[in-house]
């Protein structure tokens, strides 16, 4: 039943408002002030990303490494783009992807919540008294135009002109929308004096921003009521304060598809608008005698409430950022305590007594533009190919502690006996460990639909081989386990020690891949291990083929068993090969040659 009743919620407000719509053609045009405004802030960040080709993404990633600059940086940027949601989305996806720190994160949030005062200063300033449609008009027309070019320039630079359009037409409807109320009821009426009048404003400020998601719409809204008489000067201050509170929603939303850094800045956004609302509450008359102050010392009439509105925002958000900085530090120690970062899973141990893995980095925030999509692939790929190594050093019946063997141990331990007991099923590891992940990152790379420039999409293309080779090369273990489950025990010495020879190999490329990671800035040294392991794949190849012709003619074996440890050399083989093309997309620097060679060597095998 209340299944039903929230499916069926959605249809029946639209059906309402639609009623009220038709009801009051002043309602009807505020409604869609509201929407063409919310829809410019979407098409303004849309146009600048693209416009600037990254550059907002690299400017805060770069400038983010203290807290004075990232709250400097944080104002400018809001104060650009004239969206604090974007900034603080910007800082939860940075932050999850390790690209800058806890306390850059921190002043980031402090500094958007600064820069939101830009845009009430500029509406109070000319938004209502300048004809912003016709403002609108040429920007709406060369934007339209530039936003159907090819080039990434011209469409950014279209979008982010249609979106100031959209702005300016939004704001234009919301005020003839509240003008047009006059002639049908008047909202001051339904004013509410005292603190209960103060908090049901701010309830419905937030509420609004809530259902907006834009802070920016709300006080506009604000802004174009107070203009039109249609609220009190003490019931906006509310809302201001409501819109405020309200913005800390769309951070929260994002931040549950996020890891706990990113919930970092999302807990920051919370507690600084709790902080402040509160301490300003408390403090409200002050606040507002404040306001007067800098009113009369600015020579602004009495009636100029406009003005006084933006003043208050200004002075409410630098009183929260007088009252928080000096706690930054605490903030961020404590922050860092209670979301801590995912602990990393040692290479040693049972697989099979692991709880089943999934996806640790990949996240619907870091969607929002490349340079995350790309960082926390990587760290993605990286979990992948370290359970990779696990899974196939499992299949193979090898040491739990391998990476710490030198090569001369690991001679030794493969000739002993295999108790039972540590022997893992490399079909239900893949299931348990490996399936999951892969398919996250698969889901991952189809969501992925910001702009990519043509050397961040080959990036991606090799990130997607790459977990494609690391998922190949278990799979491959998978099938050689089949046959060395049943021939490790065997009674015929020549098969043991074949099976062994294999299990060793496999265990020199899991101890080679140790150092693969070191190679990622020395391309010449990379190109060295990749065909030092080839050669080093055909003469194991060529000498285990002589073995076995010279076992078959020694009656040793029969052609059945050589078949079936010459198509288990074969899966080696292409254990190593993708496993090697696997750690090389790591780096995320596959030269060319170094692609068709591996391309050869996968095919070869």
């Amino acid at each position: 039943m209340h299944k039903v009743i929230r499916q069926a919620g959605l249809p029946v407000l639209l059906v309402a408002l639609l009623g009220l719509m038709i009801w009051n053609s002043a309602l009807a045009t505020l409604a869609a002030g509201v929407a063409l405004f919310v829809l410019g802030i979407g098409r303004l960040e849309e146009g600048f990303r693209a416009f600037s080709g990254g550059a907002l993404e690299r400017w805060l990633k770069w400038s983010t490494s203290g807290l004075w600059r990232s709250l400097l940086v944080g104002v400018i940027s809001t104060a650009m783009v004239q969206s604090s949601t974007l900034v603080t989305l910007l800082g939860i996806a940075f932050l999850s992807a390790g690209l800058i720190n806890t306390l850059g994160g921190v002043g980031l949030v402090f500094g958007a919540n600064l820069g939101t005062t830009s845009g009430a200063w500029l509406i109070a300033l000319a938004g209502l008294k300048l004809n912003m449609a016709q403002l609108s008009m040429p920007m709406l027309a060369f934007g339209v135009f530039l936003a159907r070019r090819e080039e990434t320039g011209w469409r950014g630079g279209g979008l982010a002109l249609l979106g100031i359009g959209l702005l300016f037409l939004g704001i234009d409807l919301m005020k003839t929308g509240f003008s047009g109320f006059e002639g049908a009821f008047d909202l001051a009426r339904y004013a509410v004096e005292g603190w209960a009048g103060v908090l049901l404003f701010v309830l419905i400020g937030a509420l609004a921003t809530v259902v907006m998601q834009s802070s920016h719409a709300t006080l506009v809204l604000t802004l174009a009521a107070l203009a039109a008489g249609q609220v009190q000067y003490d019931n906006a201050l509310a809302l201001v304060i409501g819109a405020n509170l309200g913005s800390t929603a769309t951070a929260l939303f994002a931040a549950i598809g996020s890891n706990n850094a990113g919930r970092r800045i999302a807990a920051t956004h919370l507690i600084f608008n709790l902080v402040t609302a509160g301490a300003a509450l408390l403090l409200l008359h002050q606040l507002i005698a404040a306001v007067e102050w800098l009113a009369d010392v600015g020579g602004l009439a009495a009636d100029a409430h406009m003005l006084k509105l933006a003043i208050f925002h200004t002075v409410y958000n630098v009183f929260g950022l007088v009252l928080m900085l000096p706690w930054s530090p605490l903030l961020v120690r404590g922050l860092e305590r209670w979301l801590p970062e995912e602990a990393a899973m040692a290479d040693c141990g049972m697989l099979s007594e692991r709880p089943r893995t999934r996806a640790k980095y990949v996240n619907d925030t870091a969607l929002l533009h490349a340079d995350t999509a790309l960082k926390v692939l990587e760290q993605e790929l990286q979990h992948l190919a370290q359970l990779s190594r696990q899974v196939v050093g499992a299949a193979l019946y090898l040491p739990h502690d391998l990476t710490a063997l030198p090569p001369a141990e690991l001679h030794a331990r493969v000739r002993q006996p295999v108790p039972l007991a540590v022997r893992e099923d490399a079909d239900a590891l893949y299931e348990r460990h490996i399936k999951g992940v892969y398919a996250d990152i698969v889901d991952f790379l189809s969501h992925v639909d910001v702009s990519l420039l043509p050397e961040q999409q080959q990036v991606m293309m090799n990130a997607s081989v790459a977990a494609r080779d690391l998922v190949a090369a278990v799979k491959a273990a998978k099938h050689l386990q089949s046959n060395l489950r049943q021939q490790i025990d065997s009674s015929q010495p020549v098969i043991r020690q074949a099976y062994t020879q294999l299990r060793e190999q496999g265990g020199l490329s899991l101890l080679e891949l140790r150092h693969w990671l070191d190679t990622v800035d020395d391309t010449q040294g990379r190109e060295r291990r990749l065909e030092d392991g080839e050669a080093q794949d055909q003469r194991f190849a060529e000498t285990f083929q002589r073995d076995l012709q010279q076992h078959l003619r020694n009656r040793e074996l029969d052609g059945w068993q050589a078949t079936s440890l010459l198509n288990d050399l074969h899966y080696l083989l292409r254990v190593r090969r993708h496993l090697r093309r696997g750690h090389i997309g790591l780096t995320q620097r596959v030269s060319a040659d170094e692609a068709e060679r591996l391309e050869q060597a996968v095919n070869l095998a």
